[in-house]
Formats: structure tokens, sequence, C-alpha cells
């Protein structure tokens, strides 16, 4: 498969994974309005998405493969699972007690720019490089994400509560990518050859210890979770960690070696915020986004057609010139 055809099915990819991982910021928002307590929220999610992702490798062969590798490298799949899947969640769930799920969701693109910037810090190789093209559109599609948020700013009721959230959420924007990458690079140097199911079901089982712990202060201070609770959190694991979790694993595996197509993948993640907006206004009744929201949006969408396009051309090129060197 040339380049260009592996850019091409991973945006696919990417963009169905913004679809279904959208459902995290509305289940949350829902659960926070409802007065679900937010460590069952942060936890029950992980949980249930572990005996669901087991199901599916089990039957497709590749369990055993995976335990074996979880035996030989356990601190590998603690350490990003526990980060990149624990901590994430939790800290999305502590900011939905004071942010609308739009919001979070609009917040958490900053991951985009935050994968880009620490590349160097991750690869020991070309990938270490920054693509200027891609990192210059990611900032613009930034700057389209908070003007959208200019937008109903005014109409959340305790602006110190919303900047609270506001960086609790950029901490789970920077340990997204980080997990995500870094399990990848420390793979590729065991020389473990696991798919996107099999990542996230071994980030999952890695963040066990972090989930038990969350459940205790759960149950301490708010009793069992209620059957809704429940319900609402197998519905966030199904669709956004399983349906969305694998698709964009399976995107950033596909374009693993490719920084260019890369970034673009991470960008695809700002259609949560439109997908969050038209789920928050079909069970919330949310209204449509005014002149400044819809000002974002637009932005947002030119910066991804550009992004789309960068990659599209990119590949091309190397799919030419395949000892290209990325710039």
């Amino acid at each position: 498969m040339t380049e260009h055809s592996k850019a091409v099915k991973a945006m696919i990819w990417g963009v169905v994974a913004s679809f279904f991982l959208s459902s995290t910021f509305i289940i949350n928002s829902l659960l926070a309005g409802s007065g679900g307590y937010w460590a069952w929220t942060a936890a029950l999610r992980s949980l249930f998405l572990i005996p669901i992702l087991g199901l599916v490798v089990f039957f497709a062969k590749q369990l055993q493969p995976l335990l074996t590798a979880i035996r030989q490298y356990p601190f590998i799949f603690i350490k990003w699972g526990t980060i990149g899947f624990g901590v994430l969640y939790t800290l999305l769930a502590v900011a939905s007690l004071w942010s609308p799920g739009w919001m979070v969701a609009a917040t958490f693109q900053i991951n985009i720019l935050a994968g880009m910037l620490l590349a160097p810090f991750i690869y020991p190789d070309h990938r270490r490089h920054i693509p200027r093209k891609a990192l210059l559109l990611s900032v613009f599609i930034i700057f389209g994400v908070f003007v959208m948020q200019f937008d109903k700013m005014g109409e959340l009721n305790s602006a110190g509560s919303v900047l609270l959230s506001f960086f609790i959420v950029l901490l789970g924007a920077v340990v997204w990518p980080l997990g995500n990458r870094k399990l990848l690079v420390d793979l590729e140097q065991k020389g473990l050859h696991l798919n996107a199911l099999q990542r996230v079901l071994g980030m999952s089982i890695g963040c066990l210890p972090l989930l038990i712990l969350i459940s205790v202060i759960g149950f301490a201070n708010a009793g069992l979770p209620s059957l809704t609770q429940c319900q609402a959190s197998f519905y966030s694991a199904l669709f956004s960690g399983f349906l969305g979790g694998v698709s964009f694993y399976q995107a950033t595996q596909i374009v693993n070696k490719n920084p260019v197509a890369l970034a673009t993948i991470e960008a695809t993640q700002v259609f949560e915020i439109l997908f969050t907006l038209l789920g928050e206004m079909v069970l919330k009744g949310t209204p449509f986004p005014g002149f400044y929201g819809q000002m974002g949006l637009f932005i947002v969408l030119s910066g991804m057609v550009f992004h789309f396009w960068n990659t599209l051309n990119h590949s091309r090129n190397l799919s030419m010139r395949p000892l290209n060197v990325v710039n």
C-alpha cells in the first residue's frame, strides 16, 4: 500500500473515530447534570471496556500474544495505560462538573498541538521533527476552536470554575497523545507487534490499579453507582472506548511512520466538537451556536480541509520518492 493510500485510509478512520469518541463528552455531560458521581464516571467506562474488548480479542485469537507481551513488559502497559487512559478519563469526568460537554470537547482539541510539540521528546528518529505546515494548520484550527467558545462564554455561571475546568482538560489533552505515542514507540523498541485492538485492551488492563483506587473513592463518597450511571458508562465504553478508541488507534498505527499524516489524524478529533454539539442539541436541547460559534466552526473546517490537502500532497510525494526525508 502506498503512503498516499495509507493517508486516505487513516483519515477516514480518524473521522469515524471522532464520531464515536464524541460520545464520551455527551455522556459525561449528561451524567454530571443528573448527579452521577465523577469517580464512577471515570472508572466504569474502562472497567466495562475491558470485558468488551477482551471478548473481541479472544474470539479473534489475539488474546494470548497480548497477555504474553503484558507478562514480559508489564510496566509499559501500566505506565502508559494509567497515563493515557486512567488519568485522561478521570480528568475529563472532573472537568464535566463545571463545563458543558461542547466546551470540554473544544478545549480537549489542544491535544492536536500537544502531540506534535511532544514529538522531539518522544521519538528517537526522523519523527522528532515537527512538520511546519501541519503545525501552522493546527494552530489555525485551535484558533477556530477558541473563537467557537466566545459564543457561549457569557452563559456560564462561574468564570473561575470554567478556568479550572480548562486547565484540567488541558492536562488531559497532553496525556492522551503522550500515552498513545509513547506506547507505540516502546512496543517498536521491544519488537512487539500489536494491533489497535490489542493496544487498547493492553492500556485498559494497565490502568486497572488506578481504576480500582478511583472506584474505592467513588464507593466511599457516593456508594454504589446507580443503574442509570452504569448503563451510560457501558454505552460510553462501547461507543467511545471500543469503537472510537480502536478506530483512532487503528488510524495512528497506519501512518505512525509519517509525522505529517499523524498530525492530521490527531487533528480529525476537532470533529468531536461538531458531533458533541449535535448530540447535546438532540439530547439536552442545546441551541445551535450564534455568530462566533459559526465563525469558529468555519475556521475549524477550513483548517481541516487544508490539513487533508497538505497530508495527501505530502504522502503522494513520499510515494513517488520513498527515500524522501520528511520536512
